[in-house]
């Protein structure tokens, strides 16, 4: 194949000599006769171009002929003819390559040494780890010249965030199989799952929260799920999330079907004040007895213990606040990565900031990258993410109370983007504060008082959007104390075996 090299090293040269002077120094990465190698292959053989799905990509190529020629050959296989020296001669008629007898000669010459080259896989791989060399220099040069003008903190976080991002999209590039999938592939994953959750009893085939009647409703929370759980302040929705959070991690510790390993991003409270909500509830003491040291031996005893068995939990938090979609996405990719978290839990969205370009537009459009983002999370992780977000004021002012997908603050992609939509509703905090409010006994407060008896330590989750099963409504207890939700007492169900939840 030697005779053919000329005019694409003449190419080649070309390009090099348009490069700084520092690359111009250093030999980059590349192989022009693997390059000519697999066009030659693709040439004799058009086929063979499915094979390559994915593998590798026209910007791969280091010589641009070739890159265009690679081009002109997914275009013509694309359009259903065939591609040969001919008519990719014809295809690149008009473009800067368009030397009529040099480049049907140089075509030619590769069509006919293509019995040379070896097999298309192996190729493609040369060319493309080439590629990431290239990248990596370019890369680590301008890495080079950005962190040395991030003279502030911020600056240098957001050069870091931008390079995890660009190494991230290397790693994914050019994996070497299509990623669709033939339809047989996820059915045979359904199958599996399914016969686990039948082996296992309780129908779940996702992580499971810990909640009887929610895991009955959802069969668990599935993987690539992005989750919204909403509520108004003081309805418990961080308590919920850890509860969640903390009841997956037990069953990965002790062995049980269904847990998870679990990452945290609190962007509101410290790890601190997170290990002392799941430190109350483990134990089993109020919160205020932890704050204000009102506490006997027994009471040392039990949050030694607890603080024991919740320090094996494999809970990773991290509390940096303030974190872009970019930032938090390089560090979920690292927890991943060092821990194998099979559940996020991020609290909560409206904390979070998008891209500057979509900050410096408006609040609706910054959402919208962050709901997005944390949706491109789930399925990157292939893990559930459970996100919490804020609802809108509006819901204060209307008699009924009870959240509604309308409520989702600032955004409607946070509906759009969420698999799952989770709302929280505690009927006996609005009553017992219109109760404050009024004065006298007259016959209304009489019924509100019955009424707050009736409901008092019940709290409503509301599943209105679910994009793999129903909806309805799981009514949990709660104890405000410890702000833990725990599973309605047998005895709460009118009929023995109906279900919790309204479908």
């Amino acid at each position: 194949m030697a005779n053919i090299v000329p005019l694409a090293k003449a190419t080649e040269t070309a390009l090099t000599n348009a490069n700084t002077a520092a690359a111009s120094t250093v030999q980059v990465p590349h192989s022009v006769a693997a390059e000519q190698a697999i066009l030659g292959l693709l040439m004799v053989n058009n086929r063979q171009l499915d094979d390559l799905a994915g593998a590798i990509m026209a910007e791969h190529f280091y010589v641009p002929l070739h890159a265009a020629i690679f081009e002109g050959l997914q275009t013509l296989v694309n359009r259903g003819r065939e591609a040969n020296p001919i008519t990719l001669r014809e295809i690149l008629r008009g473009t800067p390559y368009d030397d009529e007898q040099t480049l049907l000669t140089h075509l030619s010459q590769m069509f006919e040494n293509a019995g040379l080259g070896g097999d298309v896989r192996s190729l493609a791989e040369v060319i493309h780890t080439t590629y990431l060399q290239r990248q990596l220099i370019t890369l680590g040069d301008s890495l080079r010249s950005q962190a040395g003008a991030a003279h502030r903190p911020d600056e240098a976080k957001e050069v870091l965030d931008a390079v995890s991002g660009e190494l991230f999209k290397l790693a994914e590039s050019g994996s070497g199989s299509s990623s669709a999938k033939n339809l047989r592939d996820p059915l045979i994953e359904v199958i599996k799952r399914a016969e686990q959750a039948r082996k296992d009893g309780g129908g779940v085939s996702g992580v499971s929260t810990g909640f009887i009647d929610i895991d009955h409703l959802l069969g668990g929370l599935h993987k690539s799920d992005l989750i919204i759980l909403a509520a108004r302040p003081s309805m418990g929705k961080t308590s919920f999330a850890i509860n969640v959070a903390q009841n997956a991690a037990t069953r990965m510790l002790t062995g049980g079907a269904n847990g998870a390993a679990v990452g945290v991003f609190s962007l509101e409270m410290s790890a601190d004040q997170l290990a002392a909500r799941m430190l109350s509830s483990a134990a089993g003491i109020s919160s205020h007895q932890l704050t204000n040291g009102h506490l006997s031996d027994a009471d040392f005893r039990r949050l030694s213990e607890a603080a024991g068995q919740l320090a094996e939990l494999p809970m990773y938090i991290d509390d940096t606040p303030q974190l872009s979609v970019n930032a938090l996405r390089a560090r979920a990719r690292r927890m991943k990565r060092l821990y194998g978290i099979g559940l996020l839990v991020v609290d909560y969205l409206q904390l979070m900031s998008g891209s500057k370009a979509s900050s410096a537009d408006n609040r609706v459009q910054e959402v919208s990258e962050i709901s997005q983002g944390l949706k491109t999370i789930a399925r990157e992780l292939n893990i559930p993410v459970i996100a919490l977000s804020q609802l809108s004021r509006s819901v204060e002012n209307r008699d009924n109370k009870r959240p509604q997908l309308s409520d989702l603050r600032e955004s409607g992609s946070i509906e759009q983007d969420a698999d799952l939509v989770v709302f929280l509703y505690r009927e006996d905090y609005y009553l017992s504060r219109q109760l404050g409010a009024e004065e006298g006994m007259d016959e209304k407060t009489m019924k509100m008082k019955e009424k707050l008896e009736q409901v008092r330590g019940r709290a409503e989750v509301l599943f209105s959007k679910n994009r793999k099963g129903p909806t309805g409504v799981v009514t949990l207890m709660f104890h405000g104390e410890t702000t833990t939700f725990h599973n309605m007492a047998p005895s709460h169900y009118n009929v023995p075996g109906d279900a919790p939840f309204e479908p």
